[in-house]
């Protein structure tokens, strides 16, 4: 592999946080605070699946499910906030241009 090529992979590596379990259980405890006054079947399952996420893509990949969910309660406006409200637990797990992302 050329140096720079190298240079650049290992820059890259250390960039990224350091994944720690706590992270994760963060995340999930917010995503699951942000669904706790969602009642019926849906929030049931959605509660399970985040409850069982192992990786932060994996819980970023149900915000979408939350969101609609919420949206589907309350509505569109609350879901928004909410879901703004998590971004910045994202920060440093998925690529940037997601995170501006709203559902």
């Amino acid at each position: 592999m050329p140096p720079c090529i190298s240079r650049l992979l290992r820059s890259l590596r250390r960039t990224r946080p350091a994944r720690r379990l706590s992270d994760l259980h963060t995340v999930r405890s917010a995503l699951l605070a942000a669904i706790e006054d969602c009642q019926g079947l849906n929030a049931e399952q959605l509660k399970l699946k985040l409850s069982g996420a192992r990786h932060h893509r994996d819980l970023w990949m149900l915000r979408s499910d939350a969101y609609r969910l919420i949206a589907l309660q309350h509505c569109q406006a609350i879901a928004d906030e909410r879901m703004r409200h998590l971004l910045h637990l994202f920060e440093g797990w998925v690529a940037p241009k997601e995170l501006s992302r709203v559902a």
